[in-house]
């Protein structure tokens, strides 16, 4: 089994770009572009986890459903605006602070179909044993890339549920 561990992420502002995609090449290319618009533009960091961007699966992305994926990139609240305007191909929208559940990845790219399902095994577990629930904020990953970053740079990863007290 993974190790589970829980975090707390505060409310924030979060420039997304969400849409339908259809399986893995689907998911990867809108990955891709929401990267390059990040790139295009200087955004200011939020430092630790709750600055992370990260990709939420609304439902299930595969050759057979087209799931909506949203990728998100959390800013200053007070800057969110003007961000906001700055990049018309992204939205901006406010996150309700949650506790999450999650297990840690290690390197994007890396996970293993059987790794997966050993991730999930594990929360499941992990959820019925300390009483807790999903609640419909959706599944993401999280991406936090360490300093110096590169062209070649691989941000670590993490999946998380946001969750609540049954």
């Amino acid at each position: 089994m993974c190790d589970v561990n829980t975090r707390t992420i505060p409310a924030r502002k979060v420039l997304c770009l969400k849409r339908l995609v259809d399986g893995e090449a689907g998911a990867w290319a809108m990955g891709k572009e929401f990267i390059g618009l990040l790139r295009s533009h200087d955004l200011p960091q939020i430092e630790g986890r709750e600055g992370a961007a990260f990709c939420i699966y609304w439902g299930e992305v595969s050759e057979d459903s087209d799931g909506p994926m949203e990728w998100c990139r959390p800013v200053p609240d007070d800057q969110a605006e003007a961000l906001a305007a700055s990049i018309p191909e992204l939205s901006l929208r406010t996150e309700a602070g949650h506790e999450e559940a999650f297990v840690h990845l290690g390197p994007a790219g890396e996970t293993t179909p059987a790794e997966w399902q050993l991730v999930s095994e594990s929360l499941r577990t992990w959820a019925d044993a300390n009483a807790v629930h999903p609640v419909n904020l959706g599944v993401r990953i999280t991406y936090l890339a360490s300093p110096p970053i590169t062209a070649s740079s691989v941000p670590d990863c993490d999946f998380a549920v946001p969750i609540a007290t049954i």
